[in-house]
């Protein structure tokens, strides 16, 4: 009893002390400062320093006592983030895959040929390089696109899915395609592509390996072939959207765009990623970009595109005026962009972007040929790993503004006054003497072919076997390009032209290419293994004239095109119609139009000794006249 009293006394005494403690001044641990308020005695002094006088404290809020909830920040979205793959710039192939902020795997084709055709995929070890999972762990695609049925498009998914098994540790959630009915004149395997019937094949495994459902009698390809895809589907504005990314499918294949051109069928997919827009044309050839063009115009309007076809003999220029975008894409082998044997259209693109030729890369022409590194081991993760940033556009992707061109100051336009002739005079809209080079008479030096009633004077490239002579221009292996408003002569309703060649000598081993515009929107040419002269419009190339036994027909000979749309189009040689076709409604789509060829197979050796354009279609009664003035055939015997 004793001891616990104690213990109490004690208690109560420390209970005093400390209230005595609080209650001295001089222990108190706050102390007035010169403004009035108290500051804590124990922080370390400091000499005073000068205070800024825009700086203000920020207001903080002190939480309340009770609080015991950890608040934090939610972390920030990761950026949405586009790849442009390449393993090795060789190969032709397009791979796209998009990587969205929750981190879902969008894959748009992702083929390959050339060198890496029958090699082990790298896709597996690239998107898991994308997820930032290491070698051989799980990784999912919500979505893979298909745009068309070439090897350089599939054949990487058909090599992975051909090798699929229930130990494969990887799952594609979607696959979405839309190609034309297998056999049919549109598919590719009728085209020599086989890639096309291997990705039937290891679909259907793939789909018995994941126990998909199929309907009776059916197989797993032709039940996801166009399921979400189709003609239908896109007229009615097909859309839909991947954690916040939406996608527009904006074309699909049409069989009027002809069996011709397998590129055609590709989809056309625009990705709305936050405020910028991403056009994928694919391989769209100039029909189905026609197509595409007719339907939409300016509403094609995006921030970055795909260009065509690896960057050649895709859309016409049109399109891509629509387009005006920012930023273009180029998934473009190196063989292809330097264009070394110039057999590529390469180069005409990259003078409708700008005006220019140019072969480097940019914050504007991103080229999947022209990155800094490769990995060195496409199937492995930790290659891909360090070349994946120099392959990748974050969004919003900022563009820098671009430096406008100097432009020369306005001079007032020259009056031109038609140089005198016997020819066929209405609707003439340009006249081009190879005994009259220009409007002052002849001059063998130039390098401009003047128009002597119009003033649309053309370049012309000389060199050794380019040169006017006494009787025309001397051309081999160059092209020599129209101006504009002659590709819009060829563009109207109607038109003729007419093309006087002296002798002439065959060089290319498969064609002999005469006129021509980039897309094939108009060609006249020799076919060298059956010695036949062509007539084809891309805008319906399944019909075309063809006249027999032309070798000797072309020297110095004078040949006449009369073309009206939703009509016919007739051939002429030396003034008698050697054939005809009908047409069908709508412009040529051309972009350009040139004389001569620069490819190797398709060159030969020349003189223009004239050629002639009108806005109309001449009758045969003018085109004999124009052939009788140009001395290639004899006037009617008169009574």
């Amino acid at each position: 009893m004793k001891k616990l009293l104690i213990a109490l006394l004690l208690v109560l005494s420390c209970v005093i002390l400390f209230a005595c403690v609080q209650d001295d001044p001089a222990t108190d641990t706050t102390a007035p400062s010169e403004d009035g308020t108290n500051t804590p005695s124990n922080m370390p002094t400091e000499a005073p320093t000068e205070p800024d006088a825009d700086v203000t404290e920020p207001a903080t809020e002190t939480p309340a006592e009770d609080s015991t909830e950890n608040t934090t920040e939610a972390p920030e979205p990761s950026p949405v983030v586009l790849y442009q793959l390449a393993p090795e710039k060789n190969s032709l192939m397009q791979s796209y895959v998009i990587k969205t902020a929750n981190g879902k795997l969008i894959v748009i084709d992702g083929g390959i040929d050339g060198e890496g055709l029958e090699r082990d995929p790298y896709m597996p070890a690239a998107l898991r390089a994308i997820m930032g999972v290491d070698e051989g762990e799980y990784f999912e695609v919500e979505a893979w696109f298909l745009s068309h049925a070439h090897k350089d498009h599939i054949y990487e998914l058909s090599k992975m899915l051909r090798d699929y098994s229930a130990e494969s540790n990887y799952k594609i959630n979607n696959i979405y395609f839309d190609f034309p009915e297998f056999g049919s004149a549109e598919y590719a395997g009728q085209n020599g592509d086989m890639a096309a019937s291997q990705i039937k094949e290891n679909l259907n495994k793939y789909g018995e390996v994941i126990g998909a459902a199929v309907k009776d009698g059916s197989t797993y390809y032709d039940d996801i072939n166009g399921a979400v895809i189709n003609s239908e589907a896109v007229a009615k504005g097909l859309s839909f959207e991947i954690d916040g990314v939406k996608i527009d499918v904006l074309q699909t294949w049409d069989p009027a765009d002809g069996t011709s051109n397998v590129n055609d069928t590709s989809l056309v997919l625009r990705f709305h990623i936050g405020e910028q827009t991403v056009l994928f044309l694919n391989d769209l050839g100039s029909n189905g970009g026609r197509r595409l063009l007719a339907t939409y115009g300016d509403q094609l309007k995006s921030d970055m595109v795909q260009m065509a076809h690896h960057g050649q003999a895709g859309v016409n220029k049109d399109v891509y005026d629509a387009i005006d975008a920012d930023v273009h894409l180029w998934p473009t082998p190196i063989w292809v962009w330097n264009n070394a044997n110039g057999i590529y259209q390469i180069d005409d693109v990259r003078q409708w972007l700008y005006g220019e030729t140019f072969l480097t890369s940019s914050e504007y022409d991103i080229v999947s040929c022209l990155y800094k590194k490769y990995p060195a081991r496409s199937t492995q993760v930790a290659a891909w790993d360090r070349v994946l940033d120099y392959m990748k556009v974050e969004f919003p992707y900022i563009v820098p503004e671009r430096p406008e061109p100097e432009t020369e100051p306005e001079t007032e336009p020259e009056v031109i006054e038609p140089v005198e002739h016997d020819y066929v005079s209405e609707g003439l809209v340009a006249y081009y003497s190879g005994t009259q080079n220009d409007r002052d008479g002849h001059n063998k030096d130039a390098a401009v072919w003047e128009d002597l009633v119009g003033g649309h004077d053309m370049a012309i490239t000389k060199n050794a076997d380019n040169y006017f002579s006494d009787t025309g221009l001397r051309a081999k292996g160059v092209k020599h390009n129209f101006p504009a408003a002659i590709v819009d002569t060829v563009n109207g309703q109607a038109f003729t032209i007419e093309i006087l060649l002296g002798d002439f000598v065959s060089v290319g081993n498969e064609f002999n290419t005469f006129i021509n515009g980039s897309g094939d929107e108009i060609a006249l040419f020799r076919r060298n293994s059956v010695d036949e002269l062509e007539l084809k419009f891309q805008i319906n190339a399944s019909v075309r004239i063809k006249v027999k036994d032309c070798l000797n027909l072309l020297q110095n000979s004078l040949i006449t095109i009369t073309y009206a749309q939703n009509d016919v189009v007739r051939l002429y040689v030396n003034g008698e119609q050697v054939g005809e076709t009908p047409t069908i409604n709508g412009s040529l789509g051309a972009s350009d139009l040139f004389i001569g060829h620069n490819a190797q197979n398709k060159m030969f050796d020349t003189t223009y000794r004239a050629v002639r354009f009108y806005d109309r279609a001449l009758t045969a009664e003018e085109v004999a006249a124009n052939a009788q003035v140009d001395g290639v055939a004899e006037a009617p015997a008169t009574e």
